[in-house]
């Protein structure tokens, strides 16, 4: 396995190792009675797990492992981030038995824990296609932190011992946000063009501060931190194929300058109401000239952002993403919306 898939899971496996016991692959699991404390998904390998399936009522979702990415296949067949199947997992590798309940299936029903009918199932499946698990989670128990819980196989329902992080089977909760990409703080510089004005805010010095700011005036603060606390978040409501919207124009851009160089641009459009963005990295012309000139570190750490700046538009380069109005309102913006 090479580096890339040792990372796609490795926050998960660093929080399980010591809490499940890494026996394998779970389809040659033996029915266990499990004490109080146990983790109910004995002998759990995360690196192992090449596909998850996600139901609950009518909605179901797949994910399976392509290289080092997890893709929603369906419609579209969309790179989701790997945090998010790292808290899939995880959520499901954390469940822990409080009590054994019942091993009579007349009770299952009540307890939420029939199958897909009733409650949320989670299937893992390996590199083959094989099915390595699967659980049912049923209702809460009243007064109790828990739930019921089943390994589909099997016909013992135990009480877990704590309430289940939410695990979405809707499409887009897993429609990435991370836009722009990476820590606020490795920001330097936002740079806006549009139709009617332009404007960019320095970030480098802790304090935002607009640019070529005309003398006897001075920025608004307080327009400043509104504009950056909308930058915060990524708005997204729907996915759409870029060539399903090939006739949109897009008269806005915003521009996110990090410190390494690269540059990701977002370009925003309307039409009959609605809002859309689609997005692209690339490396600063004068950055990339430098780390070039800078002997094999340089060339290391320009390569690393060359990496950095083709895995962001492998991920995002066939979609739109249609989000609400917020940040066209800040594309639309003048310099002079930012000052006294």
């Amino acid at each position: 396995m090479d580096t890339k898939h040792l990372i796609l899971l490795a926050a998960v496996a660093a929080v399980l190792t010591g809490a499940v016991v890494l026996l394998g692959v779970v389809e040659d699991r033996q029915e266990v009675t499990l004490k109080e404390g146990s983790y109910v998904l004995q002998g759990f390998n995360p690196e192992k797990v090449y596909g998850i399936y996600i139901k609950q009522g009518d909605e179901s979702l797949t994910f399976k492992r392509r290289d080092e990415r997890f893709i929603l296949t369906g419609k579209y067949d969309y790179p989701v981030s790997n945090e998010q199947i790292n808290r899939i997992v995880k959520a499901i590798a954390d469940i822990r038995c409080a009590e054994r309940v019942t091993a009579d299936e007349r009770n299952h029903g009540a307890l939420g824990v029939t199958g897909e009918k009733a409650g949320l199932v989670v299937r893992f499946f390996g590199e083959s296609g094989q099915k390595m698990t699967g659980i049912i989670i049923g209702r809460d128990r009243p007064g109790f932190p828990g739930f019921y819980v089943r390994m589909e196989d099997e016909k013992q329902v135990y009480l877990s011992t704590d309430a289940l992080p939410a695990v979405s089977t809707k499409t887009v909760d897993y429609i990435r946000r991370d836009l722009p990409p990476g820590r606020k703080g490795d920001y330097v510089r936002i740079a806006c063009r549009n139709g009617s004005g332009a404007f960019s805010l320095d970030l480098r010095e802790g304090r935002p501060a607009v640019e070529d700011v005309p003398k006897k005036q001075r920025q608004d603060d307080r327009a400043v931190t509104e504009l950056l606390k909308t930058l915060q978040q990524f708005p997204v409501r729907n996915l759409h194929r870029k060539a399903d919207l090939a006739t949109l124009t897009w008269p806005a851009r915003l521009e996110f300058h990090r410190k390494d160089g690269t540059v990701y641009r977002v370009e925003l459009a309307e039409k009959d109401g609605r809002h859309f963005a689609r997005t692209e990295a690339s490396m600063d012309d004068s950055a990339g000239k430098e780390k070039a000139a800078g002997g094999d570190k340089g060339q290391a750490a320009l390569q690393l952002s060359l990496d950095t700046v083709g895995a962001f538009n492998r991920d995002h380069g066939e979609w739109v993403y249609e989000i609400d109005p917020s940040w066209m309102r800040v594309a639309q913006m003048k310099q002079a919306d930012l000052l006294e």
